[in-house]
């Protein structure tokens, strides 16, 4: 990963009141990236386009870690989802404005020290800052983080499959992203989690210093990208995963769909 890439922490002023009325008031800002334009259907368009090869130089890139070991990208299900969104976000400088059940995280939002220090002022420090509380029940989130769709066929690249049909309320457990979709097949990528991820133990071990959630804690429970497909039949979509080579009958009938709400991110 280049210097130029990690980059400092990046700081901003912004008056917030008219210099002619003598004392002005300013504001520093997180930058992760600049906000410089705003989501159009022409850009939405290209991020369905462009989630397919961003996925895959994710599941080939290398980077070193802390301790000089190189490693491949690994992600908990809602990390990999909201890193393909980071990534083409800010490569074309547009807004990300996402709610968790902590706050809403902006590409660009006023600073404070405690919380913004450790981490860096590029999409890197946005996607971990925001990984480190968004759940799959996050992406539940309709007319925030998301709009609902109807039905498979409404499916495109880089919208999010949410299993949640197998829960009690229907609550989100586990997130995948289109790759590709037609009429009798749906391609996905996901990421997964390692070890028991359920309460009350990740409280307990995060009471202990480890957190399974934030990817700069030592027990982050990402795993390397893994790839599926679901085959439409007379019983249904029929899932396998590539990766591990297991197999669901009829499986997407416990899925949600949602894609990005992308004009809301324009809002402040």
């Amino acid at each position: 990963m280049s210097s130029d890439v990690l980059t400092s922490l990046t700081a901003r002023y912004i008056a917030l009141a008219p210099k002619a009325q003598g004392a002005v008031k300013k504001v520093k800002l997180k930058v992760f990236w600049k906000t410089v334009n705003f989501w159009t259907d022409a850009f939405i368009s290209e991020y369905h386009n462009a989630t397919p090869s961003i996925a895959e130089r994710l599941v080939t890139e290398q980077y070193w870690d802390r301790s000089g070991n190189i490693r491949n990208n690994r992600f908990t299900c809602e990390d990999f989802a909201i890193r393909l969104l980071c990534e083409f976000a800010s490569i074309h400088q547009l807004p990300v404005k996402l709610k968790t059940g902590t706050r809403i995280y902006r590409n660009m939002e006023i600073y404070q020290p405690d919380e913004h220090d450790h981490y860096v002022s590029h999409m890197y420090g946005f996607a971990e800052i925001v990984m480190r509380t968004y759940g799959a029940p996050d992406m539940q989130r309709i007319g925030e983080n998301v709009v609902a769709l109807t039905s498979p066929a409404e499916l495109m690249p880089g919208d999010i499959l949410a299993q949640a049909h197998d829960r009690p309320g229907n609550v989100a457990h586990h997130i995948q992203v289109a790759m590709s979709v037609n009429a009798n097949q749906i391609e996905i990528k996901q990421g997964n989690t390692s070890g028991i991820s359920i309460r009350p133990f990740t409280t307990a071990r995060r009471l202990l210093g480890s957190n399974m959630a934030d990817p700069q804690n030592d027990s982050y429970a990402g795993m390397p990208i893994e790839h599926g497909i679901y085959n439409k039949q007379t019983t249904g979509w029929t899932y396998k995963n590539l990766t591990t080579g297991s197999t669901r009958e009829d499986f997407l009938k416990i899925f949600q769909l949602y894609r990005w709400n992308f004009m809301e991110f324009n809002k402040a």
